[in-house]
């Protein structure tokens, strides 16, 4: 097998051309569309946020330290059937 030294290209020499400007064409509308899904994205979230803002919450969770009445009568009632 014959081996040859690669040839830098010449000044001036365009390596890769595109004279139909195709591959320009679908580089802009794949960017578009890209542009488009990630504003109506963050369109979404922004008013889910402006929404969840305005909405009060109903239920407020609360701790008690001390066990209720219901509790204490289930955990007597197992204790003294077993």
């Amino acid at each position: 097998m014959i081996r040859t030294p690669a040839m830098p290209a010449e000044e001036g020499t365009q390596v890769f051309v595109d004279a139909t400007g195709r591959r320009k064409r679908l580089l802009a509308v794949t960017g578009f569309f890209v542009a488009l899904f990630a504003a109506l994205y963050m369109g979404i979230v922004g008013a889910s946020v402006v929404q969840a803002a305005d909405s009060a919450l109903t239920t407020k969770a609360t701790v008690s330290t001390s066990a209720t009445a219901s509790a204490t009568a289930t955990a007597t009632a197992t204790a003294t059937a077993g």
